[in-house]
């Protein structure tokens, strides 16, 4: 079987929407056979939606708990201790990661088994991440540094707070 995406920071299973009811139920049972109740974690409703109706559809009877965010998924997952969750990474504020980083550090949830259900497909998809590394196999110079730095400066808005004023010279200062 091919590695699984995000296997190091606790995903067991990847799906890429769409995901057909098949596909989902026969991965659910791969990794848990003996599920009987199952976290759905999707911000959008039309999908939590489409997966209940999948896993009501299913022959085995599930129970299903959904969080629409990461911070009620990590309440639910701590308060009802589900068999199975299905998340999906790219969440507003508390997201996919930031569950399965803080599941990861709490021992009474850590076990729960993880699939993760995107509609990024991480074999075609930049992975997100929190860092950004920049190499050249000439080396970088100050001023291609420099150049770079104002490139992803430009490409990237901020996740935060009001736009960026940028700052320009005043004519005078600028002639000098």
């Amino acid at each position: 079987e091919q590695d699984v995406p995000y296997a190091d920071i606790g995903a067991q299973g990847y799906l890429v929407k769409p995901i057909s009811r098949s596909t989902l139920i026969e991965r659910m049972h791969r990794l848990a056979p003996d599920a009987r109740s199952v976290l759905l974690v999707d911000d959008d409703p039309e999908a939590r939606q489409l997966f209940r109706r999948m896993l009501a559809s299913a022959e085995k009877e599930y129970i299903v708990l959904d969080a629409d965010n990461g911070e009620t998924a990590l309440s639910l997952l701590r308060e009802r201790h589900p068999d199975l969750l299905l998340l999906d990474l790219i969440m507003p504020n508390v997201d996919g990661f930031a569950v399965l980083e803080e599941k990861a550090e709490d021992a009474r949830i850590r076990d729960i088994p993880v699939i993760i259900i995107s509609a990024k497909d991480p074999q075609r998809q930049p992975i997100v991440s929190k860092t950004l590394t920049l190499t050249r196999q000439q080396g970088l110079s100050a001023r291609d540094l420099m150049l770079s730095l104002e490139s992803i400066t430009h490409a990237l808005k901020p996740r935060f707070g009001g736009p960026a004023q940028l700052e320009t010279l005043a004519a005078s200062e600028a002639s000098e």
